[in-house]
């Protein structure tokens, strides 16, 4: 060809692959980022994933992502979804090629780029699914997880970036201003923990793990009718002791 076109390659070697590729077209300065798991990818309460889960692309400007709200929001508005697909296949994410716009994200030179494993499981008749993406977004979130280490993406300069031993989702935050139903009542079983609370309509989850401030899992999201029966969640037991949180979108 031509010199209509100057290609740059970079390159980031993981045990999931992770490639990064800067292209430029005349004005244009795409980010092309390749990636994949070798598996198997599992949710925060040690089930696999399942097919159809989300993976996300996202940028931070000052490289620290905050996490997420459970309506699929970053916390701090300067994070970024910038590209997010229902990809995972056989427990793990098969390799896929993303393409930023440089249009996007003008400051993209500044920030750094991460990949993300979500969790938007749905219970439906007592069987979990991914709910997806809703109009290209992801508008429910129960857990995410960094599957990648933060990469920083510069014109003209090689990226190495450490590889992580594991991916460790951690259940999302309740979106601000979303009013959170009262729990009125829980009962503890043999195995399972009962939690009543007021039906509000939308999406809600039960958190879990030791304390106030240890949540570690969460279970998949229940739709709720907002109706005058009351909801029953119910979350596997801790142990001898354990917290609780319930969260709605």
């Amino acid at each position: 060809m031509k010199n209509c076109y100057n290609f740059k390659m970079k390159r980031i070697f993981f045990v999931f692959a992770l490639c990064v590729f800067r292209l430029c077209a005349g004005v244009y300065d795409d980010t092309l980022i390749s990636f994949s798991t070798k598996g198997p990818d599992l949710y925060s309460d040690g089930t696999v994933v399942a097919d159809g889960e989300v993976y996300a692309l996202v940028w931070s400007k000052d490289g620290v992502f905050e996490g997420f709200s459970a309506d699929g929001k970053p916390l701090d508005p300067k994070d970024k979804v910038v590209l997010a697909a229902p990809l995972a296949k056989g427990g793990r994410c098969p390799s896929v090629l993303f393409q930023v716009s440089a249009n996007s994200i003008p400051e993209s030179s500044y920030g750094r780029y991460a990949v993300y494993l979500f969790d938007t499981r749905v219970a439906v008749d007592g069987v979990s699914r991914p709910r997806g993406l809703d109009g290209g977004k992801v508008g429910l979130l129960n857990a995410s997880g960094a599957v990648s280490s933060s990469v920083a993406v510069e014109k003209g300069k090689a990226a190495v970036a450490s590889m992580l031993g594991s991916i460790v989702l951690s259940p999302a935050e309740a979106p601000s201003g979303t009013a959170q139903p009262k729990i009125k009542a829980i009962m503890v079983g043999a195995e399972n923990v009962f939690i009543t609370v007021e039906n509000l309509k939308g999406f809600m989850r039960v958190g879990s793990g030791s304390g106030v401030g240890a949540i570690s899992s969460a279970g998949a999201a229940l739709e709720t009718s907002g109706s005058d029966e009351d909801v029953v969640l119910v979350a596997p037991k801790q142990g001898s002791s354990g917290f609780y949180k319930v969260i709605r979108n």
